[in-house]
């Protein structure tokens, strides 16, 4: 990977500190690259690292966890409300059929119960789960995504972070981390603990960026899946598999199947605003192109490839906790 000529920093409101790797320990590591905040453009430059002992890849240093709210502010993309409150009616399509595809994946493998979503953000996941007959709980660590789920559509949804709420051992069917792994600044112990909140033969679902992904390895350090500094930790397949197996699950399927077009063009924005700032405005009009109904009709054929070969920009994982 690029290394890029930058200089880690932080801005005042933003407290940094250097952290182990959160799976092993490990100090020793590999600097991959340094970048910016590409998605929201908020200040700071920041460093990604491979752990050299178990593979994990994290930010160090890293916001603490005090102090990244910073770089969450109230329209950040993943507190997008309702979707009803899409302006556009391809893109409220768009929108409900990733929730059903969400929820028929699930159903597949699992008969209705008690379900806990982790970052439930605005819950629309959960509302739709509960309309299907599932008693759903959402933990949401950002107080206004929260509050809507709960004005809005009536759902229990604690503000915090998992380890702030205490909940009964054994007592869900599915736990679900639909793009938040990568945001925890405790993976390792959060997994732990969600094991021990699972029934036996329960399920846990989780969608993270796919390193493995064409995108990964076309944008490089332009890749939307690197997300900085918000994306504390990402995950080889093959070493995040291992390490669920450690704490007893079986990784029963992988999927390809949301938001691989999107994620792409995003890549691409990110590097024509790097590597082309003189072309800015074409790039722009390019882009709102490639985003309409028709361009993503003739791109479907390739990118529904990309995601039958695992190669797409976010894959999930479906666990089962293997019986005591």
């Amino acid at each position: 990977m690029q290394h890029c000529d930058m200089r880690v920093w932080f801005p005042p409101q933003v407290q940094p500190e250097l952290v182990p790797c959160n799976h092993c320990g490990s100090t020793e590591e590999e600097v991959l690259f340094e970048g910016p905040d590409r998605l929201l453009h908020l200040p700071g430059v920041f460093r990604v690292v491979k752990c050299l002992q178990c593979g994990w890849i994290r930010q160090n240093p890293r916001p603490t966890i005090e102090t990244i709210s910073y770089y969450y502010p109230s329209y950040y993309v993943n507190f997008i409300a309702a979707i009803e409150d899409e302006p556009s009616v391809w893109r409220r399509w768009d929108r409900r059929y990733g929730i059903l595809k969400r929820r028929w994946a699930i159903e597949r493998l699992q008969s209705k119960g008690r379900l806990l979503d982790i970052g439930c953000a605005t819950g629309i996941f959960l509302q739709e789960m509960r309309k299907a007959g599932w008693d759903v709980m959402g933990i949401e660590p950002h107080s206004e995504a929260a509050e809507y789920a709960r004005k809005h559509f009536g759902l229990p949804v604690y503000v915090g972070v998992l380890r702030d709420v205490v909940l009964p051992f054994n007592s869900f069917d599915v736990i679900t981390l639909w793009d938040v792994l990568e945001h925890l600044h405790t993976p390792w112990a959060d997994l732990k603990q969600i094991n021990h909140l699972l029934k036996d033969n329960g399920l846990l679902v989780i969608r993270v960026p796919n390193l493995e992904s064409i995108d990964a390895r076309l944008f490089g350090p332009f890749w939307v899946g690197w997300d900085l500094p918000r994306h504390l930790y990402l995950y080889p397949q093959k070493a995040l598999i291992a390490a669920l197996a450690e704490i007893g699950f079986v990784v029963e399927e992988r999927r390809c199947f949301a938001g691989n077009y999107s994620a792409f063009l995003s890549s691409l924005q990110f590097y024509l605003e790097d590597r082309h700032p003189l072309w800015i405005h074409f790039s722009q009009r390019m882009l709102r192109l490639l985003y309409s109904v028709p361009a993503r009709l003739v791109f479907a054929p390739l990118f529904w490839l990309s995601d039958q070969l695992y190669l797409s920009s976010t894959v999930t994982l479906f666990a089962r906790k293997r019986k005591r």
